[in-house]
């Protein structure tokens, strides 16, 4: 595809994004990025992953979100805002997005940061075009017995390259290593739901390499069994270099368009063969997102 397409749809959202609380029409932003409408509707899902009017839709839904929580304004003024026509079908619309309604999302009082949708920055657009899948390989996984360390974390208070660090440095002391790479596992309490995400939700991470049995740990470190089922398989390209982007793409445009439900399972990365460091632009991660 041609760059100055990708500089035009940049054009595109960030007329969309100054205009959130004002009247938008496809025709007229499809006049923004100087394109007719039809080649402008092609173009913008190809390139974002997107319709047009759902990521105005999300958009709009994620500002008010936080104007729910930062601010004291009504939320019929917030519906207002944000181009709704009545509370009714604001709330109608929130609560398909976030699973719970505004009011109930404002005494929470929490940043739900699962489905919410980011802005389409220049930055993301230019991710989008070379550095994930968009769309994934579903794949069925089979139970893997993995020895590790695991970090309680945040990502208000990442650990996770201390964790990393310690890991890599022991993996030698592992004698029953399967030459299958690494795995960087995110586990759950049994009770959490996807709801509770946040800057502040707390969880276990795994870093691992899989075994042929579960004899002989060295202290200090701890077994994990895997287990099987459906996975959404995407790759991100370019190390940890704009993970969270790939990470942002999965669960707030993918996941919410795709049909598919998380499963209480735990997602994971493979960094495998493809892998070849993290500050390497030719590295690959596979990032496993349980469904059902």
């Amino acid at each position: 595809m041609k760059d100055y397409y990708y500089q035009r749809i940049k054009d595109a959202v960030s007329f969309i994004e100054q205009n959130l609380k004002h009247n938008l029409s496809v025709d007229g932003i499809a006049e923004q990025a100087c394109f007719s409408k039809y080649h402008f509707i092609r173009l913008f899902m190809a390139i974002t992953g997107d319709t047009v009017g759902g990521y105005v839709r999300k958009r709009r839904l994620t500002k008010a979100a936080e104007d729910l929580i930062l601010t004291d304004s009504p939320i019929l003024s917030i519906a207002v805002d944000y181009q709704f026509e009545s509370q009714e079908a604001f709330t109608r619309s929130f609560k398909s997005l976030y699973r719970t309604t505004p009011s109930k999302y404002r005494k929470r009082g929490i940043h739900q940061l699962a489905f919410r949708k980011n802005e389409l920055s220049s930055d993301t657009i230019d991710h989008l075009k070379k550095s994930i899948s968009r769309e994934p390989e579903f794949v069925m996984t089979t139970p893997k017995k993995l020895v590790g360390m695991c970090t309680i974390t945040s990502l208000t208070n990442n650990n996770i390259p201390e964790l990393w660090l310690n890991f890599i440095s022991r993996i030698k002391e592992i004698g029953n290593i399967r030459n299958s790479g690494k795995y960087g596992i995110h586990s759950y309490d049994n009770e959490s739901k996807v709801e509770d995400y946040s800057e502040h939700f707390t969880f276990k991470k795994w870093a691992a390499v899989e075994v042929s049995h579960y004899e002989d740990i060295p202290p200090g470190l701890d077994r994990y069994t895997m287990q099987p089922g459906k996975y959404a398989r995407f790759i991100h390209k370019g190390g940890i270099k704009g993970f969270q982007m790939s990470i942002d793409y999965v669960y707030g445009t993918w996941l919410p368009a795709s049909g598919y439900q998380l499963d209480t399972r735990d997602d994971f990365e493979h960094y495998g063969e493809r892998f070849y460091g993290p500050e390497n632009p030719e590295s690959e991660i596979d990032m496993y997102i349980p469904i059902k």
